[in-house]
């Protein structure tokens, strides 16, 4: 029997092996930094027959290195290696050298032999009065303009005088015939005045004369800009309250007409025929009891008609030159009336009338004496548009 040769173990042994590693599974901590002492940080190997794909992919970037620390808590740096720099592109290869290349051509305004202008500049000056807003049209003389005609100079070539060609004309030798828009402007707007001027005012809610101009108005955008301009222009409007009755089919009981007619006109014509009107009349009155039976006293004033107080609001768009208005209500407006009074202040005219004329309704002046001075002085215009008539 053969006999046990080998050494008795010590404790240090038996609580370590190369198998089953130590057997001491405390925390061990760094006396200097007191911080948790990792004894494998940075000496994992890699595993034989796995390559790292992320290095295959990109061959410059630098390995990650994980410091490791020993038991006094010194972190343990290795040796970084260094980034190899990429090559640079060659340079592009130089262009060939050209010789005897024949110079660009002069330009007109370097050409010695070009004749330069030493007449002025002919300057245009239109005296255009205020308030005007129709088509201005002028007319210039081609002779005029070819005074200044350029020559060519150059040596070994004719002269010659550079003229503006004609339009050409019709193939088959006859003009193009004539057209209303072809007329001169002061004829034009002689037929205008004929078809839409009128002696009397142009009477709302009676507005009858304004039938015949719908149809010749749309022709074309020429004679509709020329048109509105006279239309609206240089006729006189009155508007007055329709004391008539309308309403849906569904309505068993139907309503006072008002202003509302006066309103839609305003707002249909738009905001560019507005600055044409020049001399309007309004007239103001109350509604009627039999026409409003559901409203009392106090609502059938015109200071509390809504649609009137709409029309006074559009009028402050228009460039009156004359506007005559008519309180004929059953109470005289008063300074206590404010809201009314500041909507009448907000419209401009250069004249401000109170003319009633010799109707029924001459003697109704329903206005106090000092409000209508107020008045009169707040609706005038500072800075006249128009020309005092003669």
């Amino acid at each position: 029997m053969a006999s046990d040769t080998s050494f008795p173990r010590s404790d240090s042994d038996r609580q370590s092996s190369p198998e089953l590693g130590t057997s001491n599974f405390k925390t061990q901590y760094s006396k200097k930094t007191g911080r948790p002492i990792r004894r494998s940080a940075g000496k994992a190997k890699p595993t034989a027959g796995y390559v790292d794909s992320k290095v295959i992919e990109d061959e410059y970037e630098e390995p990650i290195e994980t410091p490791s620390e020993d038991e006094d808590g010194q972190i343990k740096h290795q040796q970084k290696r260094k980034r190899k720099r990429s090559p640079s592109p060659e340079p592009p290869p130089l262009d060939d050298v050209i010789r005897n290349e024949a110079p660009d051509e002069r330009s007109e305004d370097e050409d010695p032999f070009q004749k330069k202008s030493k007449l002025p500049p002919i300057q245009l000056q239109f005296n255009v009065p205020l308030g005007f807003h129709g088509p201005l049209v002028v007319k210039l003389d081609r002779s005029m303009l070819l005074q200044d005609m350029a020559y060519d100079m150059r040596p070994g070539r004719a002269t010659r005088k550079i003229l503006a060609e004609p339009a050409p004309e019709p193939s088959d030798g006859q003009k193009k015939p004539l057209g209303f828009a072809d007329l001169p402007a002061e004829l034009r707007n002689k037929i205008y005045r004929h078809l839409f001027v009128t002696d009397t005012a142009v009477y709302f809610p009676d507005a009858d004369k304004m039938s015949r101009s719908s149809q010749f108005l749309s022709t074309c955008k020429l004679v509709h800009n020329e048109g509105c301009s006279i239309l609206y222009g240089e006729n006189r409007f009155k508007f007055e309250r329709n004391s008539k009755t309308r309403g849906p089919f569904w309505e068993p009981v139907p309503k006072e007409i008002g202003y509302k007619d006066i309103r839609q006109f305003l707002k249909m014509i738009g905001p560019e025929n507005l600055l044409y009107l020049r001399d309007i009349s309004l007239f103001l009155s109350d509604a009627i009891p039999s026409a409003t039976p559901h409203l009392d006293h106090e609502a059938r004033r015109y200071i509390r008609d809504e649609h009137l107080l709409d029309v006074i609001r559009t009028l402050r768009q228009t460039k009156l030159r004359k506007i005559n208005i008519l309180f004929a209500g059953r109470r005289t407006l008063a300074r206590t009336d404010t809201r009314f009074v500041d909507y009448l202040m907000q419209v401009k005219a250069d004249v401000i009338v109170n003319d009633s004329g010799s109707g029924w309704f001459s003697h109704y002046r329903k206005i106090e004496t000092y409000v209508w001075k107020e008045l009169k002085e707040g609706m005038t215009r500072k800075n006249k548009l128009y020309l005092p008539e003669k």
